[in-house]
Order: structure tokens, then sequence, then C-alpha cells
């Protein structure tokens, strides 16, 4: 049995779910496999052929949030200040966050600095294969992913894509982060070369009592390890029902 899953099975809680750079929500199916009947996933998918800002995403997500019970709001990678950002405005039903391989500031500061202007669309047309030599290297080339990645791919304009990480190298949520009254979780990867370590640390700063969980993954936690963050989620889902 998973940790906390008889107490969170007597209510079951919304877990919205803010994707990665890719913005499709595709790459959740792994996640929302193994997680139990008491969390409610409800999936979020950005515009894939043109560029919006944080700010600009907002709203898409403040429509989408549920109205009809609690909920938590996990953020995963590129979406982890959006899911900052919703929180601190506190809308009714939120009682938790979750960051997922995510930052709060710039995770790549000499890098953001360096290649800011150098992340263009071009580049993104060589992201199939490059995602590939990716995949391979950090351990998650599997059949069910390669298939997963495929679909992303054929959604998603190179516009689009190269425009998201310019936004990464510079943005700041610390404030948000501050004003967030709700608990939070960060899912770390322990083998995590995108986001490093030092990005929990920084957020630890900003919030102390935030309590955090690292998983033996590279970047893709939620893909590469689903059960482990499902285990973590529930577990998190469970206190959050000890103190509602």
């Amino acid at each position: 049995m998973v940790a906390g899953e008889s107490r969170a099975s007597d209510e079951t809680i919304s877990l919205v779910l803010l994707p990665g750079l890719d913005g499709t929500g595709i790459l959740f199916q792994p996640l929302i496999a193994a997680l139990p009947p008491s969390i409610k996933p409800i999936v979020l998918s950005y515009p894939q052929d043109r560029h919006l800002t944080y700010h600009e995403f907002l709203p898409l997500v403040r429509e989408r949030l549920p109205r009809d019970g609690p909920f938590i709001v996990l953020g995963e990678s590129f979406s982890g200040p959006l899911a900052v950002m919703v929180a601190a405005e506190r809308p009714a039903g939120l009682v938790g966050l979750i960051l997922c391989a995510s930052f709060v500031v710039n995770p790549r500061p000499i890098i953001g600095t360096l290649f800011r202007f150098c992340v263009q669309p071009f580049l993104f047309r060589l992201f199939p294969a490059l995602q590939r030599v990716k995949a391979r290297i950090g351990g998650y080339s599997t059949s069910e992913l390669s298939r997963l990645f495929a679909q992303v791919h054929a959604r998603v304009k190179p516009h689009v894509m190269a425009a998201r990480p310019r936004m990464v190298f510079r943005v700041d949520v610390s404030d948000a982060l501050r004003a967030c009254e709700v608990p939070v979780l960060y899912i770390a990867g322990g083998r995590d070369f995108v986001v490093p370590g030092r990005n929990l640390r920084v957020a630890q700063r900003i919030k102390p009592q935030m309590q955090s969980v690292t998983i033996d993954s590279p970047h893709m936690v939620l893909q590469t390890h689903p059960v482990e963050a499902s285990e973590a989620i529930v577990g998190f889902a469970s206190s959050l029902s000890a103190i509602r």
C-alpha cells in the first residue's frame, strides 16, 4: 500500500498538473497511470502555436482550476513559476503546492546569461533528434517515452519552444513564493543536471518550512520514476487531509 493511501482514500483531492517546457501535458501519462483513485488528475495544456508569457498563461490556468473541492497545483519544470504565481493568488479550494524539478529564479544563471539570445527557433527544428540523444544519455529512452516524445514534437511549433527557455532565463517569482500560504512540497531529481540541486536550496531559503523529497532520477522525475513520485504526492495529500 502506498504511504498515506488509507487516510487519503476517504476523500478525493484534485491534482492540477501544469506541464513542462512542451506545454502539452502528454508527458504526464506515466504519472497519471501510477496515481491512486484518491487523486483526481486535471491536466492543463498551453497553446502550441503562439508564444505567451507567464503572466499571459495565468488567466488560462485560473479559469481551469476546480471549483467543487480541494485541489493541489503541481508545476513541473518550466511551469513551476506559474504554479507559484497561481498559489500566491490564494484561489478558493487550493490546499497545497508541489514544485517538481523546478525553480523560482533562473535555474542556470551563467548559462542563462550566455545563451538567452542564442535560443532560436531553428534549434528546435532539430529538437526531436537532440531529444533522442539526451534521452539515451539521461537514461529515459524507453519505448513508451519515445512514443510520448514523438507526439509532443508533432504538436508544438519551434518558435514557441524557443521562446519558453528565454522566459526561464529571466524569471523570478521569489515574492510570489513568499506570499504563498499553503504547504509546499518540492520533488527533486537526485541526478537532475537541467535543474540542479541549488534550486531546491534557493526555494528553501525563501520558504524554510517547505517539504522536500529527492528521487534518484534525472530531470524527468515524473516520467522515469512515476511510482515514487506518486508516493510522494499521496503522502503530501494525506498530510493536507490531516490539516483540514
